[in-house]
């Protein structure tokens, strides 16, 4: 299984976390990494200082923060393998996989057992098929020769460790079962005794002899005292936790936006926000959107059958499971057997699989939340007819229509959005509590604001107007403290904006209400803006072409595309870099019964089994010879575009030239054969990437490179070009916007930014006709090659004498590095192949001439 971009990045930090633990331990690995600017800008505040547990004061523990629908399990899967390579640097681990609920731990439990789910292939091709899966039930049918030769991974919840007299839960009692493991398992300091001082037979000792793998699911609920004495019965040998909102103290390392989902096709957003007063006329267009839905599916390649979640309310409440069916049944005309009932009383949904072609269900109704762990990505619509303030289940009922059909982008934009239909007294209400739900599913503030897209409804319908322009407030303010632009009505409880009113104007008046009123002010005055009638360049027909570059490759002119370049791009390893590892890259030296590994001058203390561990029978010791070794390195290390008689002939001359050049031990190599793999591994890499490099400059840039810009098939802007992408719901109103001041897409950082502020230089420069932000990797939008990517610039804009502007903005710490010069050097060719119709530039806050944003792009387009 491919990973995501976003999930790859995830597991490169994972990575580097556990091989800097191994240098320098987890505390300075930790500051370390999240010190680095693009981390920290990240983890925001989120980043502090490393947090220990005292019952486990050396095992490394870190937290990994993933939205809702970002994949948390296949990621764990990952992990899996990283901690056991990098940090443990054993074959065959065991792996402890906490899960939140026991619903959840069955079905996670089952998804690894299944030999063609996503995850257990991830598993099986990471560890050569060696892998066993346990339900905690199933603990006693773990044998001796299953730890041995497999990667064992028990499924349990936090609960059946979590108890405080250990004698009253059986994972903690002696258990004859056990005995077999415990014939060659001495009693050490930390482990369980009896009454007599033996050592117990139990689960938790089995583990704490092992030292597992602990991965944590939901970790924001594992964060007590009595988790951390659990975690030191169980002696971890690492925890890695996932969740969508850590808590300060899980020592977060890595924070993935909830625009990386959406730009890797994993969620639907926005989510368009519909309130009503009445609940009939709310769930009559919520019907009515799925029916369009239904409609725009039929156009789709892979089948899609939109489902609507209703959610009823209570006994309580007027509207209840039977209110609601019979209305859609006699009312709405649906047949009955498209309506599942879903509540703990009725279980209409279990043993059914709503992904089949011949399941007839379209519609689903509950209550407080559907089954846990329940996943269908073909929910789009949801309709909840419950106080969406106060009730807990709609951020339950809200993830489950953001997942992305076969996490792929629709064709029909309509399809890339979720649907919500609710109950709300005032516009904007609603909006305000799914903005705060959202950020309890792993959103920030910025992106969950964006992400609710309100439509205007008629919510006193009865009364014939939008109600979209007033907002009331707690304590009435004096007219003297508000702008002229902004009305008061209601003895000054009831502000009214204005057509004259700005987005400087609403910042005054936030500054005088509670922070809730504060929200609810500015969504509400973004919304009202919207009924703006300005049209766009888009709308008023401008045309927007930015030519697309083409390369010759096998006499063929073609798009660059870094993957098709360097597919024609033959290379020899050997001929890139050298198999020897010299001492400065990579030494062993004895020190008692362990060993000092340098890696790159950095020394570090070899963590090997013991004597009895190496002695046991899964530890063929006749077996450690240099061909041997060879082979093991060549299955760790296959490579796709490396032959294989190539790549085991560079290693047998690395493993020669380290025993017999260097005179390293060859069983000393055999036991840290996993740190000599994640270092041949760096180098293999380091020589892809300049075979890549090499590929891209002689397309690109040698004397037999051509190149040219192709004017008549370039990348057309239009008006509906990002439909379905997030859009900046900020304060500030931008004018020349090529698809409007209301569907500039999502900016990078928060209102204050450095990207916005580009793009506020950009708007107000004269010498702009309109611009555009191009969103990276969006199918419509414009890109360059480098020679690992494809680069998207952040902004695109024509100018009044008709030439075509692209800027790329960059922060300080990244202005000058290998990256950047990249982006630059290929810019730099667009623009000179567009014979003075192009101008490219890479932006900075202050340039080395002292230059500001607006004077760079000034300079660059002779008006300095």
């Amino acid at each position: 299984m491919i990973l995501k971009t976003y999930q790859q990045n995830t597991m490169d930090v994972l990575q580097r976390f556990f091989a800097d633990c191994r240098m320098m331990g987890a505390e300075s690995a930790y500051k370390k990494i999240t010190m680095e600017p693009e981390i920290a800008a990240r983890l925001g505040k989120l980043r502090g200082d490393y947090v220990r547990w005292n019952a486990i004061p050396n095992t490394p523990r870190v937290c990994l923060k993933v939205p809702t629908g970002g994949g948390k399990t296949i990621l764990g899967t990952y992990a899996v393998k990283i901690v056991a390579d990098t940090w443990l640097e054993r074959e065959n681990p065991v792996i402890l996989w906490f899960c939140p609920s026991d619903t959840i731990r069955r079905q996670t439990s089952e998804a690894l057992k299944k030999p063609r789910h996503p995850y257990r292939m991830s598993l099986d091709a990471q560890f050569g098929g060696r892998v066993r899966v346990f339900d905690l039930d199933e603990k006693f049918n773990i044998r001796p020769t299953d730890i041995e030769n497999n990667a064992c991974i028990i499924v349990s919840t936090i609960q059946a460790f979590r108890q405080s007299n250990t004698d009253k839960y059986n994972v903690y009692r002696h258990n004859e079962n056990l005995e077999p493991h415990f014939t060659q398992i001495a009693a050490s300091e930390g482990m369980e005794k009896s009454d007599k001082g033996a050592i117990k037979f139990s689960f938790a000792n089995l583990l704490f002899h092992h030292r597992p793998i602990v991965i944590v699911d939901e970790a924001h609920n594992v964060i007590s005292g009595l988790s951390q004495e659990m975690q030191g019965r169980l002696n971890p040998s690492a925890i890695v936790e996932l969740t969508a909102t850590p808590q300060l103290n899980n020592n977060t390392l890595y924070n993935v936006r909830a625009t990386e989902l959406k730009e890797e096709e994993m969620i639907k957003l926005p989510i368009e926000l519909r309130e009503h007063l009445g609940w009939e006329q709310a769930v009559d267009e919520a019907i009515a959107k799925r029916a369009e839905l239904e409609k725009a599916a039929e156009n789709e390649r892979e089948y899609i059958r939109p489902i609507l979640l209703f959610q009823a309310q209570d006994k309580s409440g007027a509207v209840t499971v039977e209110v609601l069916k019979d209305y859609l049944i006699h009312t709405a005309n649906i047949p009955a057997a498209e309506i599942a009932i879903a509540t703990g009383e009725q279980k209409e949904l279990d043993g059914i699989n709503v992904f089949s072609n011949d399941c007839p269900i379209k519609y689903i109704i509950t209550i407080e939340a559907l089954k846990e762990g329940w996943d269908c990505s073909f929910a789009y619509v949801l309709c909840s007819l419950a106080n969406i303030k106060s009730d807990t289940a709609v951020e339950q009922l809200l993830g489950r229509v953001m997942r992305m059909p076969y996490a792929t982008s629709r064709r029909i934009s309509a399809l890339n959005k979720a649907y919500a239909y609710v109950l709300s007294k005032s516009f904007g209400e609603a909006a305000d509590t799914l903005v705060k739900k959202l950020a309890n599913k792993g959103f920030d503030d910025t992106e969950a604001q964006s992400a609710i897209e309100q439509c205007p409804t008629e919510l006193g319908g009865l009364f014939g107007r939008r109600e979209i322009d007033k907002v009331d407030i707690e304590n009435p303010l004096p007219i003297s403290e508000i702008p002229a632009t902004i009305k008061l009505e209601n003895g000054g409880k009831t502000i009214v904006f204005t057509d004259k009113t700005t987005a400087e104007d609403v910042a005054l008046v936030v500054k005088r209400v509670s922070p809730e009123k504060a929200v609810e002010i500015q969504n509400k005055f973004s919304n009202f803006k919207r009924t703006d009638t300005t049209p766009s360049a888009a709308q008023s027909g401008a045309k927007f072409s930015v030519p697309r570059m083409m390369v010759e490759i096998q006499g063929e002119m073609l798009f660059p595309d870094p993957d098709r370049i360097f597919e024609e791009f033959d290379w020899d390893i050997e001929k890139l870099i050298s198999p020897k590892l010299e001492k400065e890259e990579f030494d062993i030296k004895p020190q008692g019964n362990s060993f000092i590994i340098d890696l790159d001058g950095n020394s570090r203390l070899f963590n090997t089994f013991s004597y009895e561990q190496l002695t046991m029978p899964a530890v063929d010791v006749e077996n450690w010879t240099a061909a041997n070794l060879v082979l093991w390195l060549d299955r760790a290390l296959r490579q796709d575009d490396i032959p294989q008689p190539q790549m085991v002939e560079w290693l047998r001359q690395a493993i020669e030239y380290l025993t017999d050049t260097r005179g390293l031990k060859l069983s000393a190599l055999m036991i840290a054969k996993y740190a000599l793999a994640n270092r041949i591994e760096a180098k293999i890499k380091d020589a892809r990437n300049k075979a890549r490099e090499q590929a891209f400059q002689t397309t690109m840039f040698g004397r037999e490179g051509r190149v040219m810009l192709d004017f008549d098939n370039g990348f057309e802007f239009s008006e509906s070009m990002y439909d379905g992408e997030m859009m900046y719901h900020g304060r500030y109103k931008f004018q020349k916007h090529y698809l409007g001041a209301f569907k500039v897409p999502l900016f990078d950082g928060d209102e204050n930014g450095e990207e916005i502020a580009c793009a506020k230089a950009i708007d107000a420069l004269p010498q702009i006709k309109f611009w555009l932000r191009n969103v990276a990797k969006h199918r419509n939008s414009f890109w360059l090659p480098t020679s690992t990517d494809k680069f998207y610039p952040d902004f695109v804009a024509m100018l009044e004498d008709g030439r075509i502007l692209v800027v790329e903005y960059k922060g300080a710490h990244l202005s000058d590095n290998k990256d950047t010069r990249e982006k630059r050097m290929i810019g730099e060719l667009w623009q000179k192949q567009s014979g003075g119709k192009g101008l490219f530039l890479i932006a900075e806050k202050k340039n080395a001439d002292s230059l500001n944003v607006s004077e760079q792009i000034r300079k660059k387009i002779g008006a300095l």
